[in-house]
Protein backbone atom coordinates (compact mmCIF):
# COMPACT_ATOMS: atom_id res chain seq x y z
CA UNK A 1 0.00 0.00 0.00
CA UNK A 2 1.08 3.51 -1.22
CA UNK A 3 1.06 6.09 1.71
CA UNK A 4 2.03 9.86 1.41
CA UNK A 5 5.40 8.82 4.31
CA UNK A 6 6.18 5.93 1.77
CA UNK A 7 10.19 6.06 1.12
CA UNK A 8 11.19 7.56 -2.17
CA UNK A 9 12.97 4.94 -2.44
CA UNK A 10 10.10 2.46 -2.32
CA UNK A 11 8.23 5.13 -4.71
CA UNK A 12 11.06 4.83 -7.25
CA UNK A 13 11.45 0.96 -6.95
CA UNK A 14 7.46 1.14 -8.15
CA UNK A 15 8.33 3.45 -10.76
CA UNK A 16 10.44 0.87 -12.54
CA UNK A 17 7.53 -1.14 -13.55
CA UNK A 18 7.15 1.56 -16.31
CA UNK A 19 6.61 -0.45 -19.87
CA UNK A 20 8.06 2.34 -21.38
CA UNK A 21 5.62 2.64 -23.82
CA UNK A 22 5.97 6.61 -23.58
CA UNK A 23 1.79 6.80 -23.10
CA UNK A 24 2.20 9.42 -20.56
CA UNK A 25 5.31 11.84 -22.41
CA UNK A 26 3.08 12.03 -25.51
CA UNK A 27 0.52 13.84 -23.79
CA UNK A 28 2.38 15.60 -20.86
CA UNK A 29 5.82 15.67 -19.07
CA UNK A 30 6.60 15.52 -15.25
CA UNK A 31 7.90 17.97 -13.03
CA UNK A 32 11.60 18.48 -11.99
CA UNK A 33 12.20 18.51 -8.50
CA UNK A 34 15.31 17.95 -6.51
CA UNK A 35 18.50 18.06 -8.84
CA UNK A 36 16.41 17.51 -11.78
CA UNK A 37 17.43 20.80 -13.18
CA UNK A 38 20.99 20.17 -12.53
CA UNK A 39 21.42 16.55 -13.43
CA UNK A 40 19.42 17.70 -16.77
CA UNK A 41 21.51 20.37 -18.09
CA UNK A 42 24.87 18.59 -17.39
CA UNK A 43 23.10 15.52 -19.10
CA UNK A 44 22.45 17.69 -21.88
CA UNK A 45 25.90 19.83 -22.10
CA UNK A 46 23.82 23.18 -21.56
CA UNK A 47 23.31 25.65 -19.18
CA UNK A 48 20.80 25.63 -16.38
CA UNK A 49 19.50 29.01 -18.03
CA UNK A 50 19.85 27.53 -21.49
CA UNK A 51 17.76 24.48 -20.30
CA UNK A 52 15.34 26.36 -18.76
CA UNK A 53 14.38 28.82 -22.04
CA UNK A 54 15.16 25.96 -24.57
CA UNK A 55 12.98 23.15 -22.81
CA UNK A 56 10.88 24.05 -19.50
CA UNK A 57 7.93 25.34 -18.83
CA UNK A 58 6.71 26.54 -15.36
CA UNK A 59 3.89 24.91 -13.67
CA UNK A 60 1.68 25.30 -10.62
CA UNK A 61 -0.41 23.25 -8.39
CA UNK A 62 -1.40 23.67 -4.81
CA UNK A 63 0.25 27.29 -4.95
CA UNK A 64 3.51 25.87 -5.66
CA UNK A 65 5.72 26.40 -8.76
CA UNK A 66 7.56 23.77 -10.33
CA UNK A 67 9.58 23.14 -13.61
CA UNK A 68 8.54 20.84 -16.46
CA UNK A 69 9.32 19.68 -19.70
CA UNK A 70 7.58 21.81 -22.51
CA UNK A 71 4.79 20.39 -24.32
CA UNK A 72 4.70 20.19 -28.00
CA UNK A 73 1.24 21.62 -27.93
CA UNK A 74 -0.94 21.94 -31.75
CA UNK A 75 -3.88 24.03 -30.13
CA UNK A 76 -4.28 21.30 -27.00
CA UNK A 77 -4.09 21.96 -23.31
CA UNK A 78 -1.45 18.67 -23.52
CA UNK A 79 0.75 17.34 -26.32
CA UNK A 80 3.73 15.20 -25.99
CA UNK A 81 7.07 16.03 -24.12
CA UNK A 82 10.03 17.75 -25.46
CA UNK A 83 12.26 15.11 -25.41
CA UNK A 84 10.38 12.79 -26.91
CA UNK A 85 11.88 11.86 -29.67
CA UNK A 86 10.33 10.24 -33.19
CA UNK A 87 11.47 6.51 -32.13
CA UNK A 88 8.89 7.41 -28.59
CA UNK A 89 11.76 7.01 -26.20
CA UNK A 90 13.02 9.77 -24.19
CA UNK A 91 16.40 11.49 -24.74
CA UNK A 92 16.78 12.26 -21.07
CA UNK A 93 15.85 8.87 -19.90
CA UNK A 94 18.87 8.43 -17.71
CA UNK A 95 18.16 12.15 -15.81
CA UNK A 96 14.47 12.20 -16.36
CA UNK A 97 12.49 14.68 -13.38
CA UNK A 98 11.65 12.74 -10.70
CA UNK A 99 7.91 12.81 -11.22
CA UNK A 100 8.66 10.99 -14.60
CA UNK A 101 10.28 8.29 -12.40
CA UNK A 102 7.72 7.54 -9.95
CA UNK A 103 4.84 7.19 -12.17
CA UNK A 104 4.06 4.72 -14.68
CA UNK A 105 0.76 3.01 -16.14
CA UNK A 106 1.55 -0.32 -13.73
CA UNK A 107 -1.70 -0.91 -11.18
CA UNK A 108 0.19 1.70 -8.97
CA UNK A 109 0.14 4.71 -11.69
CA UNK A 110 -2.76 6.94 -9.77
CA UNK A 111 -0.80 6.32 -6.17
CA UNK A 112 2.07 6.97 -7.80
CA UNK A 113 1.06 10.24 -8.88
CA UNK A 114 -0.73 11.27 -6.14
CA UNK A 115 2.33 10.44 -3.85
CA UNK A 116 4.34 13.22 -5.73
CA UNK A 117 1.52 15.24 -5.26
CA UNK A 118 1.32 15.38 -1.36
CA UNK A 119 4.87 15.07 -1.52
CA UNK A 120 6.08 17.90 -3.85
CA UNK A 121 2.94 19.88 -4.79
CA UNK A 122 0.90 20.23 -1.06
CA UNK A 123 2.95 22.73 0.71
CA UNK A 124 1.91 22.29 4.73
CA UNK A 125 3.56 25.47 5.48
CA UNK A 126 1.68 27.95 3.09
CA UNK A 127 -1.80 28.33 3.90
CA UNK A 128 -2.61 29.36 0.53
CA UNK A 129 -1.38 25.97 -1.02
CA UNK A 130 -3.81 23.85 2.18
CA UNK A 131 -6.76 26.05 1.07
CA UNK A 132 -6.38 25.26 -2.69
CA UNK A 133 -5.50 21.79 -1.66
CA UNK A 134 -8.91 21.74 0.30
CA UNK A 135 -11.10 23.17 -2.88
CA UNK A 136 -9.85 19.85 -4.45
CA UNK A 137 -10.42 17.37 -1.93
CA UNK A 138 -14.14 19.06 -1.87
CA UNK A 139 -14.61 18.77 -4.98
CA UNK A 140 -13.62 15.09 -5.20
CA UNK A 141 -10.00 15.33 -5.39
CA UNK A 142 -8.32 11.80 -4.06
CA UNK A 143 -5.46 11.44 -1.98
CA UNK A 144 -3.20 8.90 -0.15
CA UNK A 145 -3.43 7.61 3.68
CA UNK A 146 -1.75 10.36 5.10
CA UNK A 147 -2.32 12.90 2.91
CA UNK A 148 -5.18 14.60 4.20
CA UNK A 149 -5.86 18.01 5.30
CA UNK A 150 -5.49 17.25 8.67
CA UNK A 151 -2.02 15.60 8.04
CA UNK A 152 -0.68 18.49 7.10
CA UNK A 153 -1.84 21.17 9.75
CA UNK A 154 -2.68 18.72 12.75
CA UNK A 155 -3.45 21.24 14.89
CA UNK A 156 -7.32 22.11 14.25
CA UNK A 157 -7.73 25.69 15.18
CA UNK A 158 -5.12 26.90 13.18
CA UNK A 159 -6.07 24.52 10.39
CA UNK A 160 -9.54 26.54 10.97
CA UNK A 161 -7.73 29.57 10.49
CA UNK A 162 -6.52 28.57 7.45
CA UNK A 163 -9.73 27.87 5.73
CA UNK A 164 -11.00 30.85 7.08
CA UNK A 165 -8.53 33.33 5.87
CA UNK A 166 -7.72 34.63 9.22
CA UNK A 167 -4.36 33.20 9.14
CA UNK A 168 -2.71 34.43 5.18
CA UNK A 169 0.40 33.38 4.92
Amino acid sequence: MITKTTTLKNILELGRECKRAANCCRHGSGALAGDDLKNISKFLKITEEGLKKEYLEGIEKFNTKRLRPKLKRENKPYGPCVFLDKKNTCRVHKVKPLECKTGNCSEHGEELSLWFMLNYFVNKNDPESIRQFNAYLKTGGKTLPGGKLEDFVPEKDKLKKILSYEILN
